[in-house]
């Protein structure tokens, strides 16, 4: 995924739409990521849904995410002022299944892209869709790993800060969070976890320069 591609998809998406108006199923640009269940089924982020993907090309909305309003940086080309109304789409963007069997579901959150808005689902089908953290810029990916759920962010600072400094975090089943790494995490966008290491991709938007970097982990 590059940063800057998703940015102007997800922009152009917010902007055509009225401010206050309400937004329809698969409003946000997608799909973003996968996850597979026990049964061997598969879900995918898309829109502003969880999506199971059914044999024949069915498919199932299994949970919708909602839109927020939230005030606008600065005066946008509709018209709209400095503070002035913006539905902000949910974007979700990142899904891994938990131990429990729940699918927990990341938010990058569309434009504004406030910093400290975008939140983690919890998951159940067949059960409204639940705030499982909240507080987080920019998810891009989440896994589960030594200690609790890891979450991936693009941009910590927002996606219109400038910064391409992104985080890696973990959320403890008690609420507690730590950011794992940070410093030299360059627009990531990618997170696997296996035998005890976080694997993250970086520089997401720089073709021919991107790495691979390691980080043992260890249980709180």
């Amino acid at each position: 995924m590059i940063m800057g591609a998703v940015v102007a998809a997800v922009l152009a998406a917010t902007l055509v739409s009225a401010p206050v108006e309400p937004v329809g199923p698969g409003f946000a640009a997608g799909p973003f990521d996968s996850a597979v269940d026990r049964r061997g089924r598969v879900y995918v982020t898309e829109g502003d849904a969880l999506i199971r993907l059914m044999p024949r090309g069915r498919r199932t909305t299994v949970a919708e995410f909602p839109s927020r309003v939230v005030p606008a940086p600065g005066r946008l080309p509709d018209g709209t002022p400095r503070g002035g109304p913006v539905r902000m789409p949910p974007v979700p963007s990142a899904v891994a299944m938990g131990p429990d069997g729940a699918f927990y579901v990341g938010e990058l959150t569309g434009f504004p892209f406030p910093p400290g808005r975008a939140r983690v689902w919890r998951v159940v089908p067949g059960r409204p869709p639940e705030v499982y953290a909240g507080g987080f810029t920019a998810v891009v990916d989440l896994d589960w790993g030594p200690g609790g759920l890891y979450v991936l962010e693009l941009a910590r600072h927002g996606l219109l800060s400038g910064d391409r400094t992104g985080a890696l975090l973990r959320v403890e089943g008690s609420g507690r969070r730590a950011t794992i790494a940070s410093d030299g995490l360059a627009a990531p966008s990618g997170l696997t976890i296996r035998n005890g290491v976080a694997y993250v991709t970086t520089c997401a938007d720089c073709p021919g320069e991107g790495t691979v970097r390691s980080f043992p982990l260890a249980k709180p």
